[in-house]
């Protein structure tokens, strides 16, 4: 008996159905006639696998919508560090979280890799609502309320990775915020605490021109060039951003198999600049998908993001054959899950059944569909999406929420807002 089973899946073309037990797709053929817990009949809906959110500030959805049109340094100094100074607390991040993960289910996202403060909480969130997360407390070389020096980050880093390391749920990884907040001392503590630990490494690189200039100024290298030295280059870093990269600095992130994690949106509003990813791409660096916190992106929309990214690398480089269809999909469901060596991103016998299923059908937006895939990618919004399943559990269908109580979310959002909007006047 399966767990789930999914009926008159739609793939590449082909209707198959899709058995699910265990958390695993352990069947995927025509007509499988054997019973199930629960079967979900997606006849003329479409099934794809779920989406891989690579970089996150989930607690700074409570900051949604404050601070525009200000470049990253002035937003960060003049308006995020100063509320997040009075406003970050264990509560803050725990129904800042609870709120973003209710919104990365709801938009078929299974996974996320989060980078904030009090990251217990973010994990207990996650292990609560059944998804997954790569999460990591930030490291930096100034005091926050979290710590007060590099070594005491560390020795909180370090505690929480000996605690959720046996998650089924967490991946604790390592968060060095960036260059120009972390001195070369910090990075190789982070290095050398990864090293023993066995943790992946994330952090932010290469955001801005100004930061990369900075650096060069400092260091008479390029980001990934002063980070290749350190050594903290590997198939286990993810660097969020790599807006500027040079050949030098592309060459180096796929000679060492890193992961660039993509935000196009978040680039765009704050002024970043456009990353040429499908030039990472075609020289063998591994790109996924994120849309950075909710605060300077303003939404946690995967499909979103996957469009903006698509016909933003077809504008830049001037070429509608530029990033083409299968491949953005990739970017922003295998590339990530791939990244963390989880078997899932793909619908295939012997994955995770990470796994979403959408029904186009009830908006005239959507329709005609000759073309599924340029649907997802060009003209799909996300309230179509139907049903949520992550290894194998359903944690959202047909608008509710299988395990997060949504009106209390909603109760403790206003109270947030309240407070912040007080502040703010």
């Amino acid at each position: 008996m399966f767990d789930i089973l999914i009926k008159n899946a739609n793939i590449d073309g082909k209707i198959v159905d899709i058995g699910i037990k265990d958390g695993i797709i352990k069947s995927l053929k025509p007509n499988i006639d054997e019973s199930s817990k629960e079967t979900i009949d997606a006849k003329d809906k479409i099934v794809m696998p779920s989406f891989c959110n690579m970089h996150t500030h989930a607690a700074m959805s409570l900051l949604k919508g404050i601070g525009q049109d200000l470049t990253l340094m002035d937003w960060l100094q003049k308006v995020i560090w100063p509320l997040e100074g009075r406003f970050v607390s264990k509560e803050f991040v725990k129904d800042g979280t609870t709120l973003a993960v209710a919104k990365m289910i709801k938009g078929g996202t299974t996974f996320f890799l989060d980078m904030y403060f009090f990251e217990e909480e973010v994990a207990n969130v996650v292990e609560e609502a059944g998804i997954r997360a790569g999460i990591g407390f930030g490291i930096l070389d100034f005091p926050t309320k979290v710590a007060s020096t590099p070594k005491e980050y560390l020795e909180r880093a370090k505690y929480f990775v000996e605690t959720f390391k046996p998650s089924d749920y967490v991946i604790p990884v390592l968060c060095p915020h960036s260059v120009y907040t972390c001195s070369k001392d910090t990075l190789y503590s982070v290095l050398e605490l990864s090293q023993k630990l066995d943790t992946y490494i994330h952090m932010h690189i290469s955001e801005t021109r100004k930061e990369v200039d900075g650096v060069i100024e400092k260091y008479s290298k390029y980001p990934l060039e002063y980070l290749d030295e350190i050594g903290i280059l590997s198939d286990k870093f993810i660097g969020a951003h790599g807006v500027h990269l040079n050949d030098d600095e592309i060459n180096i992130a796929s000679q060492r198999k890193i992961t660039i994690a993509h935000c196009p949106d978040s680039n765009l509003k704050l002024g970043s600049g456009i990353a040429p990813i499908w030039k990472y791409v075609k020289h063998g660096v591994r790109v996924a998908l994120g849309t950075d916190g909710e605060a300077s992106n303003d939404n946690l929309s995967m499909l979103e993001e996957v469009s903006i990214m698509t016909k933003l690398q077809k504008g830049y480089f001037e070429d509608s054959t530029a990033m083409p269809i299968n491949i953005a999909l990739d970017i922003a469901t295998k590339n990530g899950f791939e990244a963390f060596n989880i078997k899932a991103g793909v619908l295939k016998e012997g994955y995770d059944a990470d796994i979403i299923v959408i029904n186009p059908n009830n908006d005239i937006a959507n329709i005609p569909i000759y073309n599924e895939k340029a649907l997802i990618l060009y003209s799909l919004n996300e309230s179509a999406i139907e049903t949520t399943i992550a290894r194998g559990k359903i944690l959202y269908h047909k608008g509710e929420f299988k395990t997060i109580d949504i009106e209390k979310v909603k109760f403790n959002v206003k109270s947030w807002q309240e407070k912040i909007k007080n502040a703010l006047t």
